[in-house]
């Protein structure tokens, strides 16, 4: 293999390797597909990434056997930004739509308080909702809408070659833009956008069809999400942009560890409502309010559950966190959602002082301090 110039930030890096690796495998597969020359791609993950481009292991399917397949970098920028132009630039290519940018309405048929900061949405679902609910998530539109939508239509091929011409036109500005204003351009797309965890489906009759779910939103000050919550009511009609399943079939062995904030308590209660793994496992909730520790008050653990909690300031939340890890004999299996820097330091100990391998080690960001 030709020589390619490392990345000198390590845990920068294998950051970005573990997090695409773990919550982006169509993405990768499309990037093969579309790079790899006369080649069946079934499967892709990143091997290592260069300053020129990814290095990806990619599975043939008619020739049954592994390669190596080097992707050079197409922009000038973010580790993070090059890689996503790949995947849209790939599915751009092969006229798919990008990463689950489906639209779905939904109504509000009750808002109710059942923490002192969390807030359940019951809601109606036009389309049937997941059963497998455990750490599913909805990019929801911060809008109120006035009256019922209608259900999105199948696009014609004109509105699909309309689609396709607006995408390589995007790909364009993508390409000629510099790394801060592609930034800028990002965050202004998704500025009125949050993903939200859908805590449970359930049908409200004897169908198997699950139309009603709850979305439990920890509010908190006036963020943009807590200021939008407080216009909901019985009636209000909202609808999602994007929706993704979180990935977490590691934890069906091995001794585990959980680790969630009030942001990540839905998700980590579909996760143990769905325990498969023979161990129990050790849990981690993170409150900066102890009121909000009463969101588990009728909860059912997995038997011999160890519960643990770490209650402050979020600015401090790592460290306790790691202490009470540091405490944990056995760890071959995590999975946690907090605060994004407090995510990165707890990740980071994992992989550094307990030996973790990225498939092993799922700590998340879920949201920023700012």
């Amino acid at each position: 293999m030709k020589k390619y110039t490392p990345i000198q930030e390590k845990d920068r890096k294998l950051d970005i390797v573990d997090h695409v690796n773990q919550d982006h495998t169509k993405e990768l597969r499309m990037i093969a597909q579309s790079y790899g020359k006369n080649m069946h791609i079934d499967h892709a993950y990143i091997v290592d990434i260069f300053e020129e481009g990814i290095l990806l292991k990619v599975h043939d399917s008619e020739l049954k056997k592994y390669a190596e397949l080097f992707v050079a970098f197409e922009l000038n920028g973010d580790l993070e930004e090059q890689i996503l132009y790949l995947a849209y630039n790939s599915f751009v290519k092969q006229k798919i739509e990008f990463s689950n940018n489906t639209k779905q309405y939904f109504e509000v048929t009750q808002k109710s308080q059942i923490t002192k900061n969390i807030t359940r949405l019951t809601i109606k679902s036009q389309l049937p909702l997941p059963h497998d609910y455990a750490g599913y998530a909805y990019g929801l539109v911060l809008k109120v809408l006035e009256k019922s939508q209608p259900l999105k239509v199948k696009s014609s091929n004109k509105s699909g070659l309309i689609k396709n011409i607006f995408d390589r036109g995007f790909l364009w500005v993508m390409k000629h833009l510099s790394s801060q204003k592609r930034q800028k351009l990002l965050e202004t797309m998704n500025k009125d956008v949050r993903l939200y965890t859908l805590r449970k489906s359930f049908s409200q009759s004897d169908d198997t069809v699950l139309n009603y779910g709850y979305i439990d939103i920890f509010t908190h000050g006036n963020s943009a999400g807590s200021e939008w919550v407080k216009q909901l009511d019985s009636g209000s009609m909202i609808s999602s942009r994007t929706e993704t399943d979180d990935k977490h079939t590691h934890l069906h062995d091995g001794r585990a560890v959980l680790i969630a904030d009030e942001t990540a308590y839905p998700a980590l209660a579909g996760i143990l409502e769905f325990w498969k793994n023979e161990y129990p496992p050790t849990v981690i909730l993170l409150c900066a309010d102890e009121a909000d520790l009463d969101y588990f008050n009728n909860f059912l653990f997995p038997r011999n559950t160890v519960l643990k909690h770490v209650h402050g300031d979020v600015i401090y939340q790592a460290q306790q966190v790691i202490q009470v890890l540091e405490e944990v004999e056995h760890i071959e299996n995590v999975w946690g959602a907090l605060e994004n820097n407090a995510a990165k330091r707890v990740r980071h100990y994992l992989r550094n002082q307990r030996q973790l391998l990225g498939k092993n080690n799922h700590i998340k960001g879920y949201w920023r301090l700012q």
